[in-house]
């Protein structure tokens, strides 16, 4: 046999020397049939007692990757979070480092109190008042908004106080309303 057929069938020099005293000994016994099948029988049990079929390794579940990856998925994510976290505290400047600067009338003078100019009247804001009659899907909310252009929760009490309602939410179609509305 070949060397290199030798190491791929993992058999030893003495199982080779055996192989062929037995292919010796049937070559001088051709003649007779009970000899060739014993030694027939007894070369291939000692070509296949080492020639057996190694075990390979058992594949992994499926589950196991999937575990591994998720573990190795909250690591990474972890370590970069950690990462840009740390350069956004690097990149940011700290209250402490940046001197605050006051400015210089606060620094040299006390608090002054400088009293309004009461010689000229202060004009109250005028205030009017419309009216409003309620339509089906309408609610306080919508006809402040309407009328004021954004919700204001003062305006929903002013309404309320106007028209002396206990409940916003009990309108009813038709009822009419006082909408106070500065000038």
């Amino acid at each position: 046999m070949k060397s290199t057929t030798l190491r791929r069938s993992n058999i030893t020099r003495e199982k080779v020397a055996m192989m062929e005293a037995l292919n010796r000994y049937n070559m001088e016994h051709q003649g007779e049939d009970f000899y060739k099948r014993q030694s027939n029988r007894k070369e291939i049990d000692a070509l296949w007692q080492n020639f057996g079929i190694k075990q390979q390794k058992s594949e992994k579940a499926p589950q196991v990757y999937f575990v591994v990856g998720l573990i190795a998925g909250v690591i990474i994510t972890l370590l970069i979070t950690t990462f840009v976290s740390i350069l956004i505290n690097i990149s940011t400047p700290k209250e402490d480092a940046v001197p605050k600067v006051k400015p210089a009338a606060q620094e040299n003078a006390k608090f002054r109190f400088i009293p309004a100019d009461t010689s000229k009247p202060v004009a109250a804001p005028v205030v009017t008042r419309e009216e409003y009659t309620v339509r089906e899907g309408d609610t306080l909310e919508s006809i402040v908004i309407r009328f004021y252009g954004s919700f204001d929760m003062n305006k929903v009490n002013l309404i309320q106080e106007a028209n002396k309602m206990a409940n916003p939410n009990a309108l009813s179609i038709g009822q009419k309303l006082i909408i106070p509305v500065n000038k």
